[in-house]
Order: C-alpha cells, then structure tokens, then sequence
C-alpha cells in the first residue's frame, strides 16, 4: 500500500464485520511505544541539527539524522521533522524478541516525540497481544524513565534551538501495535470487527460486549491491510513497510497536533485567568485605565497575535490532499483523538480575548472622552474666574 494518487483516490473503507471464525495469528509484529513533550513554542531544526552533531547526546549512542521523507506528492508537510536514532536498549516485556530501538522525532512545533520500537516474539497470540497492550497502557514506570533520561539529554543538546521554552512541558502518550505479517485465514480487511482484535487494540483482558465495537475506528484499503483507532493506542495491519511507516507518521503527527493544541489551550486559559482580575481593579478607577490601558491592550493584542500565529502553524504544518484513503486516515485520527475539542477551546478563548480587548479599547475611549470634557470646563471656568479678577481691578 503505497500513497499513490492514483491508486487510493476512489476506494472507500469497508466497515468489517464481527466473526466468530479465529483471527488468523501474529506471525511477525512490532510493539511502538510514544511519549511526546511539547518543549517550546518553536523549533529551528537546521539548528537542532547542527546542535546534534556534536552533542553529549551524540557520545553516548549511535545516532543517525535524517529528515522524514514524505512519499508520494500526497501529504505536504511545511517543515519535515528531524529524525534521530538514540539507542537499542533491553526492555522488561517477556514478549520481547530482542533489544528495542528508540527514536526521536524534532518537530519545528517544539514538540519532541520519542518512540521505542520493540520487536515481539513470533508467532504471537491475539490473547498475549490484548494483555501486552494492557501491560503498556498506562506507561510504566520503566518505561518513563527511560522516556525522561533520554529526553533529559536531548533537551540540551537542542536547548539553543529552542525558541520560547515553555515553563510547562505538556505531555502525550500514545501505543502503536503495528503486525507486519499475519498467519493463514481470514484476509485484515475482514478483522476489523472482531473480538481478538478489538481486545488487543483497546489493551483489554476480559471479553468485550457488542457495543465496544464502537470504541474502534476501523480503515482498510486493500484485503490485507486494517487500521483500528482508539484514543490511547492504534492496531496497524499491513505487509508494506512504506505503508506502515506512513499510517503511524500520520498518526505521530495526529498526536503532534493534538498536545500543541491542548498547550495553546491551557495557555489561553492561564492567560484569561491573569487578566481578568486586572481588568476587574481597573474598572471601578476610571483615571487608571487612562493612564495604563495602551500598555494592557498592546499586551492582550501581542497575546492574541502570538497565540493566532501559532495556532495556524499547528493546523497548516500537515496536509493530506489528492488521496482519499490517507485523508480518511489522518481525519479519523484528529477525530478518535478530540483535536477538534483543544481547537475550539483555543478559538473561544481567542474569542473572550478579543471581546476584552474591544471592551477595554472602548471603557479607555470613554475615559479619555470624559477627561477631555473635564478639561474643558475646568478650562471654562478658569477663563471666567480670571474675566471676573480683571473686571475687579
């Protein structure tokens, strides 16, 4: 499954059906675990780079740079986030086949995703496969050890890349269990429905009812391929390694969205939550807001303009256009993950932003316009105050 225009343009994802037949099992599959840190508001990644190249980080492992290539003329990525091989490392899973690899990626957001590929034991189970997803899912603390030592080294080796860092690093996980090749039976395509599936995507041990099936988003282009969404984790089916590797960057990327907005968001909230008091001692003084009220509305204004800039460089740094099915795909994923939910927050809040600040622009106009007025009469009354001493003399 590549990402030809040409090949995916009309096919539509069937909806699969339960069975009770068994799922054919796992002959070959790989465990991705990710956590992301949002670092800072930006990142120069010609400077992470070069930053890299001689790092402390670059000592103590291999590491290999290169940029993410997107295949195909169908996903437009603005900046191509910076690739980085960290380490192989043993992990404490008995359903390891081998030492994991980790990863990063260094995306110009100032996100950071790190990913540990861990390679399974074959032939593989449904049954192990639901109770490894449910070992994973919350991350274990082994696990967010090795997440924070390594993001630890990496944050200064890039740290004069950085640009704003932020005094909170917000944090997204999420589970991709990716099968490269299934055994004899029933084709992917028809697995979307059923029960084995379903557990191991949702990372559950006991039986699940008919309507859990909604939990999971099913999409599906050829007969040998399937992808299961769910809001912690994803189940990846599909014999291309092109194909695998561009469903999970879409999905890394889905998540990539989702924790810069949810950033913008708690920070659009922290910001409205430190202004509003100040607007409130600024009201009953008619005189202050005169006299500071340029200097708050130029801070409100650099907010909204800051915040707005930032916010369409989340929504504009990825498109999918010209083909349907990756277009399903990177949609269902902002779907399945309430992206949308953090966007609306971040234009309401936007909203209240722009209301204070018309408000305070015309609570400072009337100031000024009744000062003006004052000034007048008072102007007026000197005139007739001084007529008056004349006339006397």
């Amino acid at each position: 499954m590549g990402l030809s225009p040409s090949t995916h343009t009309n096919r539509e994802t069937p909806s699969g059906h339960a069975s009770e037949a068994a799922a054919p099992p796992i002959l070959r599959a790989t465990l991705q675990l990710y956590r992301l840190f949002d670092l800072a508001d930006a990142l120069d990644v010609t400077r992470a780079r070069a930053c890299l190249t001689t790092a402390p980080v670059s000592q103590r492992a291999v590491i290999s740079q290169r940029a993410v290539i997107s295949r195909g003329g169908s996903i437009e990525i603005s900046q191509l986030p910076l690739a980085v091989e960290l380490t192989s490392t043993t992990v404490p899973l008995r359903e390891a086949a081998g030492p994991a690899r980790l990863d990063a990626r260094l995306y110009d957001l100032g996100i950071v995703a790190l990913r540990l590929n861990v390679p399974l034991a074959e032939p593989l189970s449904w049954g192990a496969a639901a109770d490894l997803m449910a070992g994973v899912q919350p991350p274990p603390s082994w696990l967010l050890g090795l997440f924070r030592e390594w993001l630890e080294g990496l944050r200064a080796s890039i740290a004069p890349a950085l640009q704003r860092p932020n005094a909170t690093v917000r944090e997204e996980d999420y589970t991709h269990f990716v099968v490269e090749r299934l055994g004899e039976g029933m084709p992917a395509s028809d697995l979307a429905r059923h029960p084995a599936l379903l557990q191991a995507a949702l990372g559950e041990r006991k039986p699940l009812s008919a309507a859990a099936a909604a939990l999971a988003t099913p999409l599906s282009y050829y007969d040998d391929d399937l992808i299961l969404l769910t809001w912690n984790s994803a189940l990846i089916i599909d014999p291309d390694a092109d194909a695998r590797e561009d469903a999970a960057l879409l999905l890394e990327f889905a998540n990539v969205q989702l924790l810069a907005f949810r950033t913008y968001d708690a920070r659009v909230d922290a910001e409205l939550a430190a202004l509003a008091p100040r607007v409130a001692r600024m009201r009953p003084f008619l005189w202050p807001v005169a006299l500071s009220s340029r200097r708050f509305l130029s801070e409100v204004h650099s907010l909204i303009a800051d915040i707005t800039d930032t916010s369409a460089r989340v929504e504009n740094a990825l498109k999918v256009t010209e083909d349907v099915y990756w277009n399903r795909v990177y949609t269902a994923a902002l779907n399945v993950l309430r992206v949308e939910v953090f966007r609306t927050g971040v234009s309401d809040g936007l909203r209240v932003l722009r209301e204070m600040a018309s408000l305070l622009h015309d609570e400072a106009e009337a100031t000024w316009t009744s000062l003006l007025e004052v000034l007048v009469v008072v102007l007026i009354f000197v005139e007739i105050v001084l007529a008056l001493i004349g006339q006397h003399h």
